[in-house]
């Protein structure tokens, strides 16, 4: 039994919500359809030409990717281009697409999570800033017979979640008063004749992205005709962290670190910048390019940083905050997290009986 590219989407967007991403990273479907039918999965870091021969081989009719193909709209498509030979690729073969980039970066689990489990951390907690996440506080008047049925509509359509609570409200009783004019079709009064009315306000907590959602499902089930309501934009600020710092199984010199991820990451090429004799106890890590995040792990208190690339100023940057910064390989300190999510969607996907397999995996 086949599932379909939209169901496999929507749990990748469970367990990594896309309101979870960095703004302008183009994550989700990229190439195909919701309604197409998947029997073979290929998960993947990149999306390049080979991996799509693969997923041909393979006979997919999905590959998930870490990375997105498109990073901003196409001007032109051509063969002779490596995006574009890939494009052709996976249309040619009717080889849908779908990326999972920063959200299952910060996603409990995801990359940087399998990342400091990789390397033995404990005591993981994370650190840094992460993608801002839009709210509004809606607030609509009802009468107070109809309370609990507006606030479960609200909450049914996502409203209310803080935290690990759902269907949180707050409402408070007052006096509604109108006047029905000639065509109105009041559900308390009479046209042409003032009104007051028992009422409620109540304010519910409202994500960005199911604003509409929560809109259209509270005017549903509200009793009045014409719905008074106000939307209020809240101060945005970060939610989900990127990174994660733990200590070490032991303390080790600089230089001992960067040999004992050597190992752990299958990568001799590993490189150090800062202090090799600094003893390190607590490592941060940010898989793939994580650089800029040297402030924010000297805020945690970390001693080190680990992550994939750096860039020239980083190098000294270290050396500056007296943090050990240590450059992995963006493919090894990312892979780890790709391979996890490939077992995520293989337990996801077993009773559907579709294959999911791994670029550079023997699964």
């Amino acid at each position: 039994m086949a599932a379909t590219v939209g169901e496999i989407l929507n749990y990748l967007n469970e367990i990594a919500p896309p309101e979870w991403a960095f703004p302008n990273d183009p994550i989700g479907l990229q190439i195909g359809e919701p309604s197409q039918k998947v029997e073979r999965v290929l998960v993947a870091l990149d999306p390049d030409p080979r991996t799509v021969v693969n997923a041909q081989y393979r006979q997919c009719q999905l590959l998930v990717t870490h990375h997105p193909l498109i990073f901003r709209p196409l001007s032109k498509i051509r063969f002779d281009d490596p995006v574009g030979m890939a494009v052709q690729g996976l249309c040619a073969a009717k080889i849908a697409l779908i990326a999972v980039h920063t959200n299952w970066d910060v996603a409990p689990g995801g990359v940087n999570d399998t990342l400091a489990e990789r390397v033995g951390l404990t005591e993981v907690r994370p650190f840094g800033e992460g993608p801002a996440q839009k709210h509004y506080k809606l607030a609509v008047f009802t009468p107070t017979e109809h309370v609990d049925a507006v606030i479960d509509a609200m909450a049914n359509a996502g409203a209310g979640v803080i935290g690990l609570y759902r269907r949180c409200a707050f409402y408070t009783a007052g006096t509604g008063t109108y006047e029905p004019m000639e065509g109105a079709n009041p559900y308390l009064g009479q046209v042409g004749k003032r009104e007051y009315a028992e009422e409620a306000r109540i304010e519910m907590l409202v994500p960005a992205e199911r604003l509409s959602a929560v809109i259209a499902a509270m005017l549903q089930a509200h009793p009045y005709e014409e719905v008074a309501y106000d939307v209020y934009p809240l101060h945005t600020q970060a939610e989900h962290a990127l990174g994660r710092v733990g200590a070490l199984p032991k303390p080790m010199l600089g230089s001992e670190l960067r040999d004992y991820l050597a190992e752990r990451l299958g990568n001799p090429h590993v490189r150090l910048y800062g202090k090799p004799s600094k003893v390190i106890r607590t490592l941060a890590v940010v898989g793939g390019s994580g650089g800029d995040y040297l402030p924010d792990a000297q805020r945690a208190h970390a001693d080190a940083l680990l992550t994939g690339e750096v860039r020239h100023h980083h190098t000294w940057e270290a050396w500056a905050r007296d943090v050990v910064l240590l450059e992995g390989g963006h493919a090894e300190t990312e892979q780890p997290g790709v391979v996890r999510l490939a077992q995520r969607l293989r337990e996801y996907l077993a009773p559907r009986n579709v294959e999911v397999f791994v670029e550079g995996s023997d699964g």
